[in-house]
């Protein structure tokens, strides 16, 4: 399944600039480009794409201006603005825009933004996807569902749920921790703790989800509180925050 992309800038040497860099990406098609933003905007109204990747700064309609049209024509596709124009970022989340690039693009930005979006175009899909009977269960199948999308040194990976040990948030980023190693995923906490709703994960604490399965030892700490210790994972000590306890109690069975 690919997704559908079209790009947008009055200058289009970094339209075809961006079109050679989502050639990394097999997920995304470019299936059009445009130095004209009402253009773009006409476009959708009859073709219907995930993604717009657009400048802000341009003649005529500009990409501010585009990204409220698509929220009043309620128009179901995500836009990411790439721009030279750091001023504009807090006028950019104004709108219902979902990411922001600056220029020059590099391709460890673009993968970065990418995965956050492919999560999310996912998400959609499985939500409005009709149910299904019932199918015969299968010793080797995989819910394309279960997969999540994450990065490592400029390249992707898929990941199903079952791979995951952990993911915590480090320096504002989102992290998660497979027998592979630690991967990037362009998600909020919030993001990933409902992609991994149910045992299982918990969320134990702001900034950790647990596979509880993992869990080696649990470790009495200071003030009634405690830490987890995942096998095979010395260097990690995971808080449990009091809000949480209850919960972790009743999953892991102690008192």
């Amino acid at each position: 399944m690919t997704y559908r992309t079209i790009l947008v800038d009055d200058e289009m040497p970094i339209c075809d600039e961006l079109e050679y860099l989502f050639q990394a990406h097999q997920d995304f098609t470019v299936v059009a480009k445009f130095n004209v933003a009402q253009k773009a905007l006409d476009y959708l109204a009859s073709h219907p794409c995930d993604l717009v990747l657009l400048d802000i700064h341009m003649p005529g309609l500009n990409g501010l201006e585009f990204a409220r049209c698509v929220g009043e024509l309620k128009l179901p596709v995500f836009v990411v603005f790439v721009t030279a124009y750091e001023k504009y970022a807090v006028d950019a989340f104004s709108t219902p825009a979902i990411g922001y690039i600056t220029k020059p693009v590099s391709q460890l930005a673009l993968t970065r933004t990418l995965v956050k979006v492919k999560g999310l175009l996912d998400a959609v899909r499985r939500q409005s996807a009709p149910e299904l009977p019932d199918a015969p269960a299968a010793a080797d199948r995989t819910d394309s569902g279960d997969k999540l999308t994450v990065s490592r040194d400029g390249k992707l990976y898929p990941v199903t749920k079952s791979e995951i040990t952990l993911a915590y948030v480090r320096n504002k980023e989102v992290f998660v921790r497979t027998g592979k190693g630690d991967f990037y995923a362009q998600l909020t906490l919030q993001e990933m703790a409902a992609f991994l709703d149910g045992p299982p994960f918990l969320q134990v604490h702001r900034q950790y989800i647990v596979n509880l399965d993992c869990v080696e030892e649990i470790v009495p700490w200071f003030n009634g509180a405690y830490l987890l210790h995942l096998k095979g994972q010395d260097d990690m000590n995971i808080p449990i925050s009091r809000n949480h306890l209850q919960e972790v109690r009743r999953r892991l069975g102690f008192r």
